[in-house]
């Protein structure tokens, strides 16, 4: 996914009573049986921005795997000092996501998934965070080309259009790379309950209740790999989690 050309918490504190200068950029990234790709992942995001300016921190939260992806997201970041690999037993997208954006000590947060990361969207969210709280990238937007199976463009389509009638979202997508200023996003993140694939959509919704200011901007969508679930198991699963998010927003 390639863009087009278009609350605070308390710091740590070192031994001696002073504050660790304060890191630019946090890029948070849920693992889960990613061993066949993360080494790949992890040369290619630290290779990009060897010539950054800015201090950053990549934080590898590794939920539940199965295979030996926790042991090579150890050994990475023995390597590279940027690297902060957090865990939990627990084989859960949305836990992962929260508990990775409440370790960030960056300005800013950028979330990417394994298999969909793209240094110039951090670049242009992170000009983008000087006037807005959260960028998302679209796959609705009308700059954006969405080059996925029909099927899964039509579910996309589908799912929107569930959150528009149900809760009055007033974007075009939830999913997918999003950008943060800390500040504003970690009241948010605190009264998130649900800890599934739809978490992503409950920031979303949270925020646009909160008055927060998002920013759509356009992405190029391309199919790394299938999808881990089937329609036929993934709709369902979708629509209880609609349910169990509706009963926790009924009083925004």
């Amino acid at each position: 996914m390639k863009p087009l050309p278009a609350v605070e918490t308390s710091p740590l504190v070192h031994t001696n009573g002073t504050k660790p200068p304060a890191l630019a950029l946090s890029i948070v990234i849920p693992i889960h049986n990613e061993v066949a790709i993360l080494a790949s992942v992890v040369g290619g995001i630290t290779a990009e921005l060897a010539a950054l300016a800015e201090r950053y921190e990549l934080i590898l939260y590794e939920n539940g795997s199965t295979d030996e992806t926790l042991e090579l997201a150890r050994q990475l970041a023995q390597r590279q000092p940027e690297i902060v690999v957090k865990t939990s037993p627990q084989a859960s997208y949305g836990a992962a996501v929260k508990g990775g954006i409440l370790a960030a000590q960056g300005e800013r947060i950028v979330l990417f998934n394994a298999d969909l990361w793209d240094i110039p969207f951090l670049l242009e969210s992170s000009r983008q965070l000087n006037t807005y709280d959260i960028v998302v990238a679209s796959k609705r937007h009308p700059g954006s080309r969405d080059e996925r199976p029909w099927n899964r463009r039509f579910i996309t389509w589908g799912f929107n259009m569930v959150l528009r009638l149900l809760f009055g979202f007033q974007g075009t997508d939830t999913h997918g790379m999003k950008a943060f200023k800390r500040a504003a996003i970690w009241p948010i993140i605190q009264q998130c309950v649900t800890d599934k694939e739809i978490f992503d959509t409950e920031v979303i919704l949270r925020a646009q209740a909160a008055g927060l200011k998002i920013i759509e901007v356009p992405v190029i969508v391309e199919e790394t790999r299938p999808s881990r679930y089937s329609p036929l198991v993934r709709i369902p699963r979708t629509l209880r989690d609609l349910n169990t998010l509706r009963k926790a927003l009924r009083q925004l």
